[in-house]
C-alpha cells in the first residue's frame, strides 16, 4: 500500500512547518541570545533538535536560586519561556500538556536543586546561596515514565548543565545529583497524565 499526498497537502504541511519555525524563533528571541533561536531552526530540522542540541551548549542562561517557604524545597527559577519555547518540539499527539507549574502562586519553569525531603533534614540550616544567580546550559530533551510522580505516565524534560548545583549540594552534605540516583538536573517541559 502506498501513501499518496496531493500537492495541496504538501503546501499546507510546508506552511505549517514554517509557522512552527516562526513560533520557535519568536519565543527564543525573547530570551538572549538570538543565535540560539537560529540554531533551533537551522536547516529546516526542528524534529532533529536532539542532534542540534550538542551545538547549543555554549549558550548560558541564568536563573535565581529560591526556597519555597512552605516545605523548604530549593529550585532555580528560570524564564517560563524556556518551557513555552520547547513545548512545541514534543509530539502533542502523545497527549503532552505543559507541566502544572504555571498560574498564580505556582513556581513556573524551574530546575529542582534540593527536594522537600532533603530540605526537611536542612530545615534549620540557612542556604546561603538563596537569591544568587545560577548559570546553566540546556542539553538534551528526553521523555520517560517518571518514578515517584504517580499522577503522570509520561514526562518530557530538557537536561541542564549547572555546575554550581552539585557543588552547593555537597556543601550541605547532600549527594551531587538532585535525587542521589545519578539523574541529571533538568527542567520539565511537558507531561501526560495517567488515565
Amino acid at each position: 500500500m502506498r501513501f499518496i499526498e496531493s500537492a495541496k497537502s504538501k503546501k499546507r504541511k510546508k506552511r505549517k512547518k514554517n509557522k512552527n519555525k516562526e513560533f520557535i524563533v519568536q519565543y527564543w528571541s525573547l530570551l538572549e541570545p538570538k543565535p540560539y533561536a537560529e540554531l533551533m531552526v537551522a536547516q529546516d530540522q526542528l524534529k532533529d533538535f536532539y542532534k542540534q542540541s550538542s551545538k547549543l551548549q555554549e549558550v548560558k542562561f541564568k536563573g535565581e536560586l529560591k526556597r519555597d517557604e512552605s516545605d523548604g524545597y530549593v529550585y532555580v527559577k528560570v524564564k517560563d519561556d524556556i518551557v513555552h519555547g520547547l513545548f512545541p518540539l514534543i509530539d502533542k499527539e502523545d497527549g503532552a500538556q505543559k507541566p502544572p507549574y504555571f498560574g498564580k502562586g505556582k513556581t513556573g519553569a524551574h530546575i529542582s536543586a534540593i527536594s522537600s525531603e532533603e530540605a526537611e533534614e536542612l530545615k534549620d540550616v540557612e542556604i546561603k546561596e538563596i537569591g544568587q544567580d545560577v548559570e546553566f546550559e540546556l542539553k538534551n530533551i528526553y521523555k520517560t515514565n517518571p518514578e515517584g510522580w504517580d499522577e503522570m505516565d509520561m514526562v518530557w524534560f530538557v537536561t541542564v548543565d549547572a555546575p554550581e548545583l552539585p557543588k552547593m549540594r555537597k556543601r550541605y552534605g547532600l549527594p551531587a545529583t538532585y535525587d542521589g540516583k545519578g539523574h541529571d538536573f533538568h527542567c520539565t517541559i511537558g507531561v501526560r497524565e495517567k488515565k
